[in-house]
């Protein structure tokens, strides 16, 4: 049996083959564009989320403590507080996404942002927004882009 059946055998290519780099390109070009279009998406919800937001304050009507799950102890609690908040002459309640390390006063006045068509649609700060941050996408399709193109160029 000579060289190049055996080779044909076991499925490897004989020649040089280029096709399989310029497939890995294509596809990771693919997912950087397709991950800077997500971030592209997300940003325009968020600007969208903030157009159509306004702020008002509410009062802290109640404190939830938590542990996290490693802390065996019990020794540092997590507080979540609870605001009410009033939109139209009707009471909103909102609970933090976000737990606090200090705990805070009940009666307390925090700042509440809410959508202006769905007010129980809140966060409990001035400047988070409920909409997932686009920074992520935007870097890692950068990079990828980045990262394809130069692996592109030292291909040649």
């Amino acid at each position: 049996m000579n060289l190049a059946s055996v080779l044909l055998i076991s499925g490897r290519p004989t020649g040089s083959f280029q096709g399989s780099m310029t497939l890995f390109l294509v596809l990771f070009s693919f997912i950087a564009l397709a991950l800077i279009g997500v971030g592209v998406i997300l940003y325009q919800k968020r600007k969208e989320w903030i157009a159509h937001s306004k702020m008002t304050y509410g009062k802290i009507v109640e404190i939830s403590k938590r542990y996290a799950r490693d802390d065996h102890s019990g020794r540092f609690p997590i507080y979540f507080p609870i605001v009410s908040y009033h939109v139209n002459g009707s009471e909103f309640r909102r609970e933090a996404d976000k737990g606090l390390a200090k705990n805070c006063e009940v009666g307390q006045e925090v700042p509440v942002r809410y959508l202006t068509e769905n007010p129980y649609e809140a966060s409990l700060n001035e400047s988070t927004i409920p909409v997932l941050n686009p920074t992520v996408f935007f870097v890692l399709g950068i990079l990828m882009l980045l990262s394809s193109i130069a692996l592109s160029l030292l291909h040649r």
